[in-house]
């Protein structure tokens, strides 16, 4: 049975769908493209003046409690959700990207064409100036072009404000003054729930931009918390497992509970002749501080981004088995004269978190990072060695300027 399982990015089957004309054509890179020939080549209402507390803020507040007051909307008793539809809809947008997409011939050579994609994304927070949503990451990979439709049908320019490749995880950004006053008066920021508090059987509703053809509605159960899966060769972090049907476009939507809450961000399915009903869904608390740290850096200027003064090499799953050491990043050099060199990191820890987010490479700490002004402090998880073993040991860390 193996042979026909796959793991399909929803940029393949349940995510971005890309279109460049009326037809759909064959896979390449890991999107469903349609390729020319070559005769066709020639609702809380959102107020700009208030309720401007941090970005921290506006996403924890909305965060439940557990208490039943601290619902957004009644929850359901049945799987008649039109009531909780009614009230999220507003908060759901369609992700309309046009990206590079390359052509091979049987000659060896190649041509790249411009093509339409297709993906989700919901609204996760405001500025004075800027509408931030949450979508996946590979929705506005290699993007030339981010456009948002509104669930009132008017569309918008978008700008990416950053990604987390780790979590396929990505925030773009909307200047207010370019969307329809009528549209601003209907539009709703998400409220957040607490994947935390799900159980297996849990009623759930996604929403996405299906097939790209707008905004449609799906219900099921959660299957099962905390799956890993494999995608392209690489192991997911934990997601949950939801019965409700995804389809292509709906990437970057939101998967709701009984409560219209998000709970998860829609991410991929398996596909196979004899699989049904398994489609994937980040866990929103796993993602809570990186959306922060991502709506935060849009306020920072390159000049001011932050780093740290080491030099570090990956310590990779075979290195870990082979030498007994903890999975993460290793210390084996640290730049005299730097904030980091001031602080208790040394040579030979092994950083493995920062601000309680795991870290595995090199580059995604430096990523993480980048969303921190410099003179900013993190905390960095280590584990140190200490009579062959490693102890583990938190340490606060200023971060130096870039130049």
């Amino acid at each position: 049975m193996k042979k026909y399982l796959k793991i399909v990015l929803f940029a393949i089957l349940a995510g971005i769908i890309v279109f460049g004309g009326l037809k759909l054509a064959g896979l390449i890179y890991d999107r469903i493209t349609y390729v020319p020939t070559e005769e066709e080549t020639e609702t809380v209402v959102i107020d700009t003046t208030e309720n401007m507390g941090s970005t921290d803020e506006n996403i924890e507040q909305t965060r439940a409690t557990g208490d039943e007051s601290s619902k957004p909307y009644s929850a359901v008793s049945n799987e008649d959700v039109s009531a909780i539809v009614d009230n999220v809809m507003p908060a759901v947008v369609s992700v309309d990207c046009v990206v590079p997409v390359e052509q091979y011939n049987i000659f060896g050579g190649s041509s790249t064409y411009m093509v339409q994609s297709s993906g989700s994304g919901f609204l996760v927070s405001q500025s004075a100036s800027q509408l931030f949503i949450c979508t996946n990451e590979h929705v506005i990979k290699d993007a030339q072009q981010v456009t948002v439709g509104f669930s009132d049908n008017t569309v918008a320019d978008a700008t990416v404000v950053g990604s987390d490749t780790s979590y396929d995880l990505a925030i773009i950004s909307v200047d207010i003054k370019d969307v329809e006053k009528s549209t601003l008066k209907n539009i709703r920021i998400s409220a957040i729930g607490n994947s935390d508090s799900l159980k297996v059987g849990d009623l759930n509703i996604a929403i996405g931009n299906s097939l790209g053809y707008g905004q449609s509605v799906t219900v099921g159960h959660i299957s099962a918390l905390g799956r890993e899966i494999d995608i392209d060769g690489t192991r997911s972090r934990p997601l949950i497992q939801t019965d409700a049907a995804i389809n292509p476009g709906n990437s970057g939507g939101p998967l709701l509970d009984i409560y219209g809450q998000v709970i998860g961000i829609n991410c991929a399915k398996y596909s196979g002749i004899q699989i049904e009903g398994m489609g994937y869904a980040i866990p929103i608390n796993n993602v809570v501080q990186t959306i922060n740290e991502l709506i935060n850096s849009f306020s920072i200027d390159d000049a001011e981004v932050g780093r740290l003064g080491f030099d570090g090499k990956d310590v990779s799953e075979g290195y870990a088995k082979g030498f007994s050491m903890p999975r993460g990043v290793y210390v084996y050099a640290i730049e005299e004269g730097t904030r980091t060199s001031e602080s208790d990191l040394r040579v030979g820890d092994i950083i493995t978190k920062i601000n309680g987010q795991e870290v595995l490479t090199y580059d995604y700490l430096a990523e993480r990072v980048r969303h921190y002004k410099a003179g900013s402090t993190v905390t960095l998880t280590v584990k140190r060695p200490s009579k062959n073993k490693y102890v583990e040991t938190e340490i606060n860390v200023v971060l130096d300027t870039l130049e």
